[in-house]
């Protein structure tokens, strides 16, 4: 009977160091996942104040596509579309 006991207890013990351990790996892993959310949140503000930037610059015709500016203006579109796929969606 002593020795059940005696096994119980160090099963038991043991138990408890591996629940601890992976409480402690599942804490880290949450407060790599919330600074993570954070980033694609900033990420995503980003993009978002750079697409309205970007349309209230279209709107106003500033810039022709006949030159090299108006090129580069047209490139810096297709990319800002290509960023507005990664926008969150919440």
């Amino acid at each position: 009977m002593g020795i059940i006991i005696g096994i119980l207890t160090g099963l038991l013990i043991v138990a408890g160091f591996v629940i601890w351990n992976l409480l402690i790996k599942v804490e880290k892993q949450e407060d790599l996942v919330e600074r993570y959310q954070q980033y694609l949140t900033s990420v995503d503000s980003a993009i978002k104040l750079s697409s309205k930037r970007l349309k209230e610059i279209d709107v106003r015709g500033m810039f022709s596509s006949d030159d090299e500016i108006g090129w580069y203006f047209s490139q810096i579109k297709e990319i800002q579309e290509i960023l507005d796929d990664f926008k969150l969606k919440m």
